[in-house]
């Protein structure tokens, strides 16, 4: 998208081209640009509700409780997805329950193999998969050896589905990429690449670099690259709306499609191994040009030899700032055509300087139809080597004269974040939330901010909400796209949020769509008694991220999507009985009790009534598209017997069990009652999905022959039928015995 920007950078003013009007622009095959806006209204002003924050909790004192069992969560829940814990009565125990999407088992060992604090990522990705694709890049996890496998797990993690799809993707990429970062590492001086533990010794193993600099006192420091900024933004092999591939770089690139010169392994290069070993006939290597650098930059200007430099340097030795019909975006073919505007200078210039293992990252200003660079050095600096610039950020709008619209950081995985505050003196804020018809918010809308002739946009988080960093002195015009309706209806239609925007200002908006949001439907009960100190279930979690998802607009590989994570999720817990969970299961109206509605973090703590099977799980069914990050801990605790066996309280009423089991055509179901109890004693069948079929009233005296002499045991024998008589089919069914405070739900299987 950025190739095409035709600007002038010289000259300081915009030239027309005898280009057709796509390649001007330099669109990927995307059309991000307004010519005319319809304006049908001013937007509706919005005051947001406060989101609940604190923890909440129905934690109960554990003393005298001994641990039996435990296990972790740490995974992000996808949107109509659920994950918890189910307690078995029959042998006391708990298991990790979900509908997820199933992983291969050689996906599930890569992501063992991944470290820890990567793994819901991986898991994430990969569950987004078909099983086959699953397969293939789990294999390059497995097979690969340390110490490249988290960046390798890295780079899989943090590619799209679509990408990890595609015809164009191939492992070699992958492995080639990290490779090639090690061998320059042990090439270069100024910087250091450093494997804290391995995939055997250390579960969070993690790697990033060290590298020299000369700081604003004059001194030779090191620094730590912080982990996060090392595999985003120089391990990551995908630069910014390129698909990652090996390209003959011969070949003219196609400015429709930008995927002609991608070739299969063996017949292409990649930039990271390209551009730092290898030049054409008379212009310099890379390589060489940074052999004797010692220091990646001085601060203080003293060092023109420092890597930044030195990188600049072969930018403006390696590319003459023009350009002719073909608007590349690969970094190879871009380095061999040797010519460029703003965009390809952009993408070398990041290109390059991750393959010097420096991190590096592209800003984008659409409305001023141009992009450059930062590059990181404890913060990002901005960079511009084609016209020499370096820390100047003001350089645009108090020695160009312009005034940003808005500015953004383009992420390697395709997620934009404002910056506009770093390159204007003078900035507003534009909230825009996404509504449905009832006033709930609507996650992983696309919220569109306009200003005539051009677009800008971002994607909604959990509230509903974006939020733009603006320049200011400006008119801005939005409308709301959702999946469940947009905002104006029309799609050529905006509403007018601000004119002439002040700075300092924030301006918050709401747009609705006609549609709603999905619910989860439940009923909340009181928490079942229990009268026995036996067995405790504790579940405690925070929600420490949510994920926002959208598609990405400036790539050239279509139905391409991005998952970033941002901090702040929230998701739903609650805890049912086996009965109630098949009904939720089947997205009906379910009784649920310790529920906790649309938390941060949390703590239940659940006294186990006897005879009865138990779920607890956290729920996202209130999301459209943005998964939500849960982390936390399932355990079971037993009680410590202190006191005398007078003590205890043991109930009258137990379901027993039913035999035969499996059965055909009838079984008998065993149960005891309190002969005190006369009224309303049921027994209750149940299908898969939660429906009752069957119901039985009884009464002590009713019943049939006592289950054993001397006790008040009883049983009744269900024929397989239904309340109408009606033979139900082959499947797993219920049995509930339901008397006064006491219920307990087992299950049985009818095979015809």
């Amino acid at each position: 998208m950025k190739k095409q920007i035709i600007f002038f950078i010289f000259a300081f003013v915009l030239i027309a081209s005898a280009l057709n009007s796509e390649e001007v622009r330099g669109l990927t095959n995307k059309e991000l640009f307004s010519e005319k806006l319809e304006v049908i209204g001013k937007a509706k002003i919005y005051s947001p509700q406060i989101m609940k924050t604190e923890k909440t909790t129905t934690d109960e004192t554990r003393e005298n409780w001994l641990l039996l069992d435990s296990f972790d969560f740490d995974s992000f829940i996808q949107p109509g997805k659920h994950l918890g814990v189910f307690f078995d009565n029959t042998d006391q125990t708990i298991e990790m329950i979900s509908n997820f999407e199933t992983l291969v088992p050689d996906a599930v060992e890569a992501i063992d193999r991944a470290p820890l604090w990567l793994r819901p990522a991986l898991e994430c990705t990969l569950l987004q998969l078909a099983s086959d694709i699953q397969q293939e890049w789990a294999d390059v996890i497995n097979e690969a050896w340390d110490p490249y496998i988290d960046e390798i797990a890295y780079c899989i993690a943090h590619s799209s589905a679509a990408y990890l799809s595609s015809i164009y993707s191939y492992p070699e990429i992958i492995t080639e990429n990290v490779i090639y970062m090690y061998i320059a590492d042990m090439q270069l001086d100024y910087v250091e690449i450093v494997d804290y533990g391995t995939s055997t010794n250390d579960e969070n193993y993690y790697s990033t670099t060290l590298y020299w600099k000369i700081d604003e006192n004059g001194n030779l420091v090191q620094m730590e690259v912080p982990k996060e900024i090392y595999y985003m933004y120089l391990v990551h092999h995908k630069i910014t709306d390129e698909i990652p591939a090996f390209i003959d770089p011969d070949v003219i690139e196609n400015n429709a499609t930008h995927t002609n010169n991608i070739v299969v392994p063996g017949d292409g290069v990649f930039w990271r191994n390209f551009l730092f070993n290898y030049s054409d006939t008379d212009y310099p290597l890379l390589r060489d040009c940074l052999s004797n650098t010692t220091v990646t930059w001085d601060i203080t200007g003293n060092t023109p030899d420092d890597a930044i430099h030195t990188i600049m340097n072969w930018i403006n030795d390696s590319m003459v700032f023009t350009s002719n019909a073909e608007r590349p975006h690969q970094p190879v073919r871009i380095y061999r055509k040797h010519i460029g505007r703003c965009g390809e200078h952009a993408d070398i210039t990041a290109a390059a300087c991750r393959s010097a293992l420096i991190p590096c990252t592209s800003i984008l200003a659409i409305s001023s139809d141009h992009t450059w660079n930062e590059f990181w050095d404890e913060e990002w600096i901005h960079w511009e080597p084609v016209n020499n610039s370096i820390n100047n950020p003001l350089v645009y709008e108090n020695g160009w004269g312009w005034n940003f619209f808005s500015v953004f950081e383009i992420k390697s995985n395709g997620y934009l974040t404002p910056v506009t505050g770093t390159y204007s003196e003078g900035t507003s804020t534009i909230i825009i939330y996404a509504l449905d018809i009832n006033g709930d918010p609507i996650d992983g809308a696309k919220i569109t901010l306009k200003v005539p002739g051009w677009d800008n946009w971002g994607y909604t988080d959990k509230e509903g909400k974006y939020t733009f960093i603006v320049g200011e002195g400006r008119t801005y015009y939005a409308r709301m796209d959702s999946e469940i309706g947009n905002d104006p209806i029309n799609t050529s239609q905006v509403y007018e949020i601000v004119t002439n925007s002040v700075n300092g200002q924030t301006y918050t908006y709401s747009m609705n769509a006609a549609g709603t949001m999905s619910e989860v439907l439940y009923s909340s009960v009181p928490t079942p008694n229990d009268d026995v100190d036996d067995y405790q279930l504790v579940v405690d979690f925070t929600v420490p991220e949510q994920v926002i998802s959208g598609a990405i607009i400036m790539d050239d590989l279509d139905g391409t999507d991005f998952y970033n994570a941002i901090d702040d999720g929230i998701i739903n817990f609650f805890m049912t009985d086996i009965v109630n969970y098949a009904i939720y299961s089947n997205e009906q109206l379910f009784d649920t009790f310790n529920e906790l509605i649309g938390v941060e973090d949390g703590e239940v703590t659940f006294d186990i009534p006897v005879d009865e099977s138990w779920y607890g799980f956290f729920d996202n069914g209130f999301s459209l598209n943005n998964p939500q990050y849960v982390t936390g801990c399932a355990s079971l605790y037993e009680y410590e017997e202190t006191s005398t066996d007078d003590d205890i309280v043991v109930s009258s009423n137990k379901l027993i069990g039913n035999y035969p089991n499996p059965f055909n055509p009838e079984t008998t179901i065993y149960f005891s009652l309190n002969t005190e109890n006369i009224e309303n004693n049921k027994l209750l069948i149940y299908n898969l999905k939660g429906q009752q079929v069957k119901q039985y009233s009884i009464f002590p005296e009713q019943s049939q022959a006592p289950y054993g002499a001397g006790n008040n045991q009883s049983s009744i024998v269900w024929d397989g039928k239904d309340d109408n008589e009606n033979a139900v089919s082959s499947g797993v069914y219920f049995y509930k015995l339901q008397t006064g405070n006491y219920s307990a739900v087992k299950k049985m299987i009818l095979m015809k």
